[in-house]
């Protein structure tokens, strides 16, 4: 049998091949008004129980990016199906950017200041205690100092290029 030949590896293929995978859709928030920033992103996930921390990876050409290292605080808030439209906002789909995204929903802050999402599955307040670089992105790992949960909330996800939710149990509609 012939050994197939494999393609060079292409950037661009590799993305795409990642909108196959499945992910929980949250928003990274960081900063104090007026400096609010926030991005949404699904590379995010917990880390340790003890301490208690999470890692979320933002692109170093976000906005919130730098006030994440300057501040040494973020918030990590899980969206639920019903936020599909602010999920959008936050990725800067209709140009809106800083404290603009806040407007059409209701924050709280919780320890660190960064604000937290009212109505999210669960939002975990961080410290920021280490910052990795990776290429094109920053790893922030965080302390959590405070969180806030919501139960028996259907998760919004992204996969394939866009949002999805699960049925209960069904696998998605």
């Amino acid at each position: 049998m012939p050994i197939q030949e494999i393609p060079p590896f292409n950037a661009a293929e590799f993305r795409n091949a990642m909108r196959n995978v499945p992910g929980a859709v949250s928003i990274v928030t960081t900063g104090k008004w007026p400096g609010r920033h926030g991005l949404t992103l699904t590379a995010g996930c917990s880390l340790s129980t003890d301490p208690s921390s999470v890692l979320v990876c933002v692109n170093k050409s976000a906005g919130a990016h730098d006030t994440i290292k300057a501040s040494k605080a973020f918030c990590w808030n899980i969206l639920a199906a019903e936020h599909s439209a602010l999920a959008h906002k936050f990725s800067g789909q209709d140009g809106s950017k800083g404290d603009v995204r806040f407007s059409d929903s209701l924050w709280q802050e919780l320890e660190t200041g960064a604000p937290s999402l009212i109505d999210a599955i669960c939002s975990f307040d961080c410290r920021m205690v280490h910052a990795h670089d990776a290429g094109s992105h920053t790893i922030f790992i965080g302390e959590v100092v405070a969180q806030t949960t919501s139960k028996d909330r259907e998760p919004l996800l992204y996969v394939k290029g866009s949002f999805a939710v699960p049925k209960s149990h069904d696998g998605l509609r």
